[in-house]
């Protein structure tokens, strides 16, 4: 410790002497170490390995520390922001943090998720100065698209299986990838545990399903080992639920929620030296389109012909609980949007009496041209 006295000589005020102390010699080499241990004054944001300023698509992180432990790559801009878990090292346990983060948005130890210094002590530092997220570069060599299986349409309550394929081009091989994708929830809705990857298993899978869509986050190999190579992978697998009819939309977007996911991926080439950059790749939206039933109004017991019997076996399922009626628009014979005895009366006088025929879809098979409350779960002659 060094400390200032002055020394009173007679009445006249002197300068101040400067006294030492002998203890400040043990002193002074702590005070010299405290001074110069290495607290970054560069500013970072924890758990951003890469340095773009950007922590949700946490993947591209996650893959630029891995490769920087297990392939020697210069991935990690700033060290401090790769030590996810500030204990002052890097290794497979950062990984692990960054993952849960993403997984559950816990908060990483300060400084996140915004810029600023390190507040603790250690042996990292950070290179580059803390940037503005400035988007995803666009690689118009990966393509990224939603594609229906089969024909891509349904009745409606049916369910439709769709696909997430990614090119992947030559010379490249995806290490990483996040992306979400969106429906509108009045016309599909996704069927719980629906979700799930293509033929290849990657290590690190996980989704969050919304209202109006699902994100998901994948990264093949943790260690690197491999990736999604050159040629066309299906990299997700989903199902929908068919509401309404009409044609339904579904897009990539970035999603919110516990687990925000940008559309972004992270990929190798042999070009630039076997180290993971990120991109965005060029995205293709698809749609599912919905079908009514078709079915042959008065026809309510479905066996292609109208005939009496079909009164008979109206009459058995609106009184006697018996009868089989499939379709209950066909049942629906005078089109009012209720089946009752009102319906009887119309068959029977179009029968017997010379009354108007049916409404379409009447004397061949079509979609009800009338909106109702009434549906139509079967009708196998259409």
């Amino acid at each position: 410790m060094v400390r200032f006295t002055t020394v009173a000589r007679g009445h006249q005020c002197s300068s101040p002497k400067l006294v030492s102390d002998k203890r400040s010699l043990v002193l002074l080499p702590l005070l010299l170490l405290l001074l110069t241990s290495s607290v970054s004054a560069q500013t970072f944001i924890r758990g951003d390995a890469n340095g773009d300023g950007d922590t949700n698509f946490y993947v591209g992180d996650v893959v630029a520390i891995t490769e920087y432990l297990f392939a020697g790559c210069a991935t990690v801009v700033c060290e401090d922001g790769a030590d996810a878990n500030d204990d002052g090292m890097i290794n497979i346990s950062d990984v692990i943090t960054n993952l849960n983060n993403g997984i559950t948005s816990s908060l990483l130890p300060a400084p996140f998720p915004v810029c600023g210094p390190d507040p603790t002590p250690d042996a990292l530092g950070c290179a580059a100065p803390c940037v503005a997220f400035a988007g995803y570069t666009l690689n118009p060599g990966f393509l990224l698209e939603i594609s229906p299986v089969g024909s891509g349409s349904g009745l409606v309550g049916s369910i439709v299986t769709v696909e997430v394929k990614l090119t992947v081009p030559p010379t490249e091989e995806v290490t990483g990838i996040s992306f979400g994708f969106c429906h509108v929830p009045a016309d599909l809705q996704m069927i719980p545990g629906s979700v799930t990857h293509g033929p290849l298993v990657p290590d690190f899978f996980t989704f969050q399903m919304h209202p109006t869509g699902v994100n998901l986050n994948l990264i093949p190999s943790l260690t690197g080992a491999f990736g999604f190579t050159p040629g066309v992978h299906v990299v997700a697998v989903a199902q929908y639920e068919v509401l309404t009819p009409g044609v339904h939309p579904l897009t990539f977007g970035n999603m919110a929620g516990i687990m925000p996911v940008p559309v972004a991926l992270i990929s190798r080439s042999s070009s630039t030296g076997g180290c993971s950059v990120v991109s965005a790749p060029v995205k293709v939206g698809s749609s599912v389109t919905g079908l009514l039933q078709a079915f042959i109004r008065s026809d309510t017991n479905a066996d292609g012909n109208c005939n009496v019997a079909d009164v008979i076996n109206l009459l058995q399922c609106l009184f006697m609980g018996s009868g089989n009626c499939p379709c209950d628009d066909a049942s629906d014979i005078n089109d009012d949007g209720v089946v009752n005895i009102g319906d009887v009366v119309f068959k029977l006088s179009f029968l017997f009496t010379g009354g108007p025929p049916p409404p379409a879809p009447f004397p061949g098979c079509g979609p009800d041209p009338t909106t109702d409350p009434l549906g139509c779960a079967s009708f196998p002659p259409c």
